[in-house]
């Protein structure tokens, strides 16, 4: 009997696994770590079980890396920031003179929260206690370059104001944080990444604050982007007073050539499965379906239309 109970169990298994072993497989491409990496593996994890497509992150070390294969067709999706994604789209700022024509928009996430970290020790609180202070300085064009300058500017500094430390990435930035090599990292409210430095660092962490009027500055520099107070929550470690943050909205796009039942898949199943995409962390905290089809003057994928036609939430043309 009990041979029997097991054959049974293992080909209820196989049974239920059958639909996603012939599901088709698509890639979204993320980054390795940070918060881009805990939200591709939310979506994957979601779709995957209620979409009926196979979705496998592909992490590379950075954005700008993926956002070309995703233009040229070697990828299928792929998730960034506004500021990023409207640059890759029109060929401009991050994205100077490597226009993507093929990109199109499937949904409008949720705002992305995120400022520069120092140890509570150091006594920093806002952008102009940068000066004399080592910081990650990355890649020509890449994000954390265009947020480590705006965040200068915002403190009325410059770069010769502090001590630049090459950082050729994010995940390189957040080991260097911790191990004391760099005074500052960005980081993500609420990401994991904050939990680990207020664990591993002694005294724990504290978000710098902007100065509002900063705004029109990140704005030059982030298209898209505003200042947003964070009140205190047990939830984001670092905030331990309301504090200015800047904030932009997280996209996830595709390949205009991508099948539209595909993207309509995907859509539908993010649309219908919030519950379950807000239950991964607290940076789906904001997440509304209802705004996966927010209009930011990006051309839409007409499977991502279908789906929001059908929902009733389609305000494009």
């Amino acid at each position: 009997m009990r041979h029997w109970i097991t054959a049974v169990v293992a080909s209820m298994a196989v049974a239920l696994a059958a639909p996603v072993a012939t599901a088709q497989v698509v890639s979204l491409g993320t980054t390795q770590g940070g918060a881009t990496g805990q939200i591709a593996t939310a979506i994957a994890g979601v779709v995957t079980q209620h979409g009926g497509l196979q979705v496998r992150p592909q992490a590379l070390a950075n954005t700008a890396q993926y956002i070309p294969q995703i233009n040229g067709g070697q990828m299928d999706f792929g998730i960034a920031n506004l500021p990023q994604t409207a640059n890759a789209f029109s060929g401009s700022g991050m994205s100077e003179g490597q226009p993507g024509p093929n990109l199109r928009m499937v949904a409008t996430l949720f705002p992305f929260n995120a400022g520069l970290v120092a140890t509570k020790a150091s006594n920093m609180r806002g952008y102009a206690d940068l000066r004399g202070k080592r910081v990650p300085w990355y890649p020509e064009r890449s994000l954390g370059d265009f947020i480590m300058r705006a965040a200068l500017e915002a403190g009325g500094l410059t770069m010769n104001d502090v001590t630049r430390v090459p950082t050729p990435n994010f995940p390189r930035q957040f080991e260097a944080f911790k191990a004391g090599q760099i005074d500052v990292s960005i980081v993500a409210v609420g990401s994991q990444n904050t939990i680990d430095f207020e664990t591993s660092i002694q005294g724990g962490i504290r978000f710098l604050s902007f100065q509002r009027s900063a705004e029109p500055i990140l704005l030059r520099w982030l298209p898209g982007t505003t200042l947003r107070t964070m009140p205190v929550n047990a939830q984001n470690p670092g905030i331990e007073a309301d504090t200015l943050v800047f904030a932009y909205d997280y996209t996830l796009f595709t390949n205009a050539a991508v099948a539209d039942d595909v993207v309509y898949r995907m859509t539908k199943a993010m649309f219908e499965q919030s519950a379950a995409l807000m239950a991964t962390s607290p940076l789906w905290s904001e997440y509304n379906p209802r705004d996966n089809a927010k209009q930011l003057g990006l051309a839409f994928h007409p499977g991502a239309i279908r789906f929001y036609r059908e929902a009733g939430i389609w305000r494009g043309q």
